[in-house]
């Protein structure tokens, strides 16, 4: 028996959601992660592969300290222990750290850490992903400066800030996918797009399946939106869905696929939508990423060119 429970604690993950941030990683993740042949960690984005013993050290606007630092995993003990609740039979067994995309030699060390595991990306149009990650950040007030374009001039001056307030960095996927690609091969990296969670779920499902090598003629999971964008109608209720002892005790009591779906609807009741980009900074953004947009589409063979439009 205590050699059964050496091989488990052992298991390491072999297949891993990189990013994008704010590219619909969660509700893929939780997709993925209803499939009887699957196991997702949770937390979804332990991120230890990334930041090791140090953790999240990053900082928010305010100078203070992320609230990812709150559930970052800082040693392979407690990263490996993540997956021994993974059934035996169970083959794949995933987490969705998306910083993973965006840390520098992450694509050699995943596959140092993981050799035949696979890797998943799913990416959103530069612009709208920004934009995104601002409001998620002015949401959870780690972002203090009330205006995008001024935040984003803030970018590159702010000292080590938290990866949700690196607007444009975070949105330069060519140079990280290239390496992914290049330390993988493309056999084992599927690249996805954010549209791809909006148009036929039932083919991304099977595309997905067909890829990790599951079977794809399971029924797929309900498919929900989580990680909402809005500002708070209630300060007090956002804070209870955020605090991680919450998280932690009804972790212990149900899977995560329920409390993500409460948590959900909690999210959609609470957050009032905060209003569209503006058109004129979302062409000069257009314009700034443009090039690297274009030379995306040839890598992945997908046609980008409603990223390009106004």
């Amino acid at each position: 028996m205590a050699g059964v429970a050496r091989m488990r604690t052992e298991r390491r993950p072999n297949l891993f959601l990189v990013g994008a941030q704010k590219s619909g990683t969660t509700s893929l993740a939780l997709m993925l992660g209803g499939h009887p042949q699957v196991f997702m960690s949770n937390p979804k984005e332990p991120g230890y592969l990334a930041f090791g013993a140090e953790g999240y050290r990053f900082l928010d606007g305010r100078g203070r300290e992320c609230r990812a630092a709150s559930w970052v995993v800082h040693s392979e003990n407690d990263y490996l222990d993540l997956f021994r609740a993974a059934p035996p039979e169970v083959q794949v067994l995933g987490e969705a750290s998306t910083w993973y995309l965006a840390e520098p030699g992450m694509a050699e060390r995943l596959q140092s850490f993981s050799p035949d595991a696979r890797v998943v990306v799913i990416l959103r149009q530069p612009a709208e992903r920004a934009y995104s990650c601002w409001c998620h950040a002015r949401r959870d007030q780690e972002e203090p400066i009330a205006d995008f374009r001024e935040a984003l001039a803030a970018e590159y001056v702010r000292c080590e800030p938290s990866h949700l307030l690196r607007y444009r960095e975070m949105s330069r996927y060519l140079e990280p996918l290239k390496e992914y690609l290049r330390v993988f091969g493309r056999e084992r990296v599927l690249i996805l797009l954010y549209e791809d969670l909006r148009g036929d779920r039932d083919a991304l499902w099977r595309h997905c399946c067909e890829f990790l090598k599951v079977d794809a003629g399971l029924a797929r999971p309900l498919l929900q939106h989580h990680n909402r964008s809005g500002m708070p109608r209630s300060r007090f209720i956002h804070g209870l869905m955020q605090s991680r002892r919450i998280k932690d005790f009804l972790r212990r009591l149900l899977p995560m696929s329920l409390t993500s779906r409460a948590k959900g609807l909690a999210e959609a009741a609470n957050l009032q939508r905060m209003p569209p980009m503006d058109p004129a900074l979302r062409a000069e953004l257009n314009a700034e990423f443009a090039a690297e947009i274009r030379v995306l589409a040839a890598l992945t063979g997908r046609n980008l060119d409603h990223w390009l439009r106004p």
